[in-house]
């Protein structure tokens, strides 16, 4: 789904993404050699920040959602967390407890594994004026970007602050409007000092060594480093910088040499709309995620490896599902039968109609529909609906095959919020192998009206 730019899209831009660092840095660095793999372009509004966790979990803070979506390193969907305020920022620790910045609240919130509440960085609500972006160091220290405070906080691993540098300002060491951070096992500091238009480097207490990029001219700008969005370290010494405005990953060395960019500016396969921010995850692939785009972008780098799925494309009739009533059973597809012919009094049983069932109709690129397990198919974890009636023709009348599926509304719509909401259609072939799809549907109060 592509989406266009609106002034709450280039705002969301502006704020930035976790920056995670991995080991070692090396003297001489050349650019990776990236393989443009496959977009995950479902289940969301506004892709904005990006995490990953040991298990090679992939984390989606979307603030337009108000939630986060959970994806395991195959791309399988495995759940979406609601309910946050603007979440942007995200990390996972060693112990598995997830961070979350939450920028309506000007906190940082913390959650256990099992996604219980298990408290906030510092003071809670109001900790922050705009917490943007976060890493944590393998020694359990929390490193968060205030953006509208043009600062960097250092939070212990006990949740309190440590220490914070920075401050608004164009001298060095302060910031204007700062958006990512990356720290280096060495313990240098990397921050995307946005307005300022350049990159700061500092040491691990926070004192200033080095920067490279700044306004050039009375009226001129450093393209280069003016719109960069996120940050990241990989273990070859090099330092990934979102650049929002161009559309590309720009590659530099540790003292800002440039040594190239990946990806390209546009919405074709592995080109990039708004970069925000970046991670590598455990198989050495790159993820970007691209708002402008509405999708996360997935390149392998150098060796890697790619553990994936099949993706499918997904109908769904109606696309706009009622939360009826549930003493309307009648209009339920409930109806009143006699137990038998000499039965005192009848019984209420379910019986299955197409004109009350959601149709989904799934086709998945070079694969024969009829190689679809019946049996395996789930929408948000629901079993289809055993009805009579033919599974695989050309229903949509476009010459293509495609197998259909039915789904009971009522307990479909019970796994879903008010208003948009998205159907996770998961299924097998034959050959074992693992499809999934996901379509955006809207689920409409008694009255008609979306919440």
């Amino acid at each position: 789904m592509n989406g266009r730019f609106t002034p709450l899209r280039w705002t969301l831009l502006v704020l930035s993404f976790l920056a995670q660092a991995t080991p070692g840095l090396m003297a001489q660095a050349t650019l990776p050699m990236a393989t443009a793999l496959r977009s995950y372009d479902k289940g969301f509004r506004e892709p904005v920040r990006l995490a990953t966790d040991s298990a090679g979990r992939l984390y989606v803070a979307d603030p337009r959602l108000g939630a986060i979506t959970i994806r395991d390193e195959s791309g399988k969907f495995l759940a979406i967390k609601r309910g946050f305020d603007q979440p942007l920022g995200l990390a996972v620790d060693a112990s598995g407890r997830i961070f979350v910045c939450e920028a309506g609240k000007g906190r940082v919130s913390i959650f256990t594994p099992g996604w219980v509440p298990a408290g906030a960085l510092g003071q809670g609500d109001g900790e922050f004026q705009l917490p943007n972006h976060i890493q944590i160091t393998p020694d359990g220290f929390v490193y968060v970007v205030d953006s509208l405070a043009s600062q960097v906080k250092v939070f212990g691993p006990d949740g309190q602050l440590a220490r914070q540098f920075g401050g608004p300002g164009r001298l060095a060491g302060q910031f204007e409007f700062p958006t990512g951070i990356a720290v280096t096992p060495a313990g240098e500091i990397f921050v995307s000092d946005q307005r300022n238009e350049r990159i700061q480097v500092f040491d691990a207490s926070g004192a200033f060594l080095r920067k490279f990029g700044g306004p050039l001219g009375m009226l001129g700008s450093n393209t280069t480093f003016g719109r960069v969005q996120g940050l990241l370290a990989d273990a070859q010494g090099r330092i990934y910088l979102a650049d929002s405005f161009r559309g590309v990953v720009t590659v530099v060395n540790s003292t800002g040499t440039i040594l190239g960019s990946l990806g390209t500016f546009g919405s074709g396969p592995g080109q990039l709309a708004g970069p925000a921010s970046l991670v590598i995850d455990r198989n050495n692939r790159l993820l970007v995620a691209a708002p402008g785009n509405t999708r996360v972008e997935v390149y392998g780098l150098d060796a890697y490896t790619d553990p994936h799925i099949l993706f499918a494309s997904l109908t769904v009739t109606p696309g706009e599902l009622r939360r009826e009533d549930p003493s309307d059973r009648h209009a339920l597809g409930w109806r009143t039968t006699p137990r038998g012919p000499h039965a005192g009094r009848p019984d209420d049983v379910f019986v299955p109609q197409r004109r009350h069932l959601v149709s989904v109709l799934i086709k998945i690129p070079g694969i024969d529909p009829s190689t679809i397990q019946a049996d395996s198919l789930t929408a948000n974890g629901l079993a289809a609906a055993h009805v009579p009636g033919a599974f695989i023709g050309d229903f949509d009348g476009d010459g293509r095959a495609e197998y259909r599926a039915w789904f009971d509304p009522e307990r479909l719509v019970a796994t879903m919020p008010d208003g948009d909401a998205f159907l996770v259609l998961s299924g097998r072939l034959t050959d074992g192998r693992i499809f999934e799809s996901i379509a955006d549907v809207k689920v409409v109060t008694l009255t008609g009206g979306a919440q």
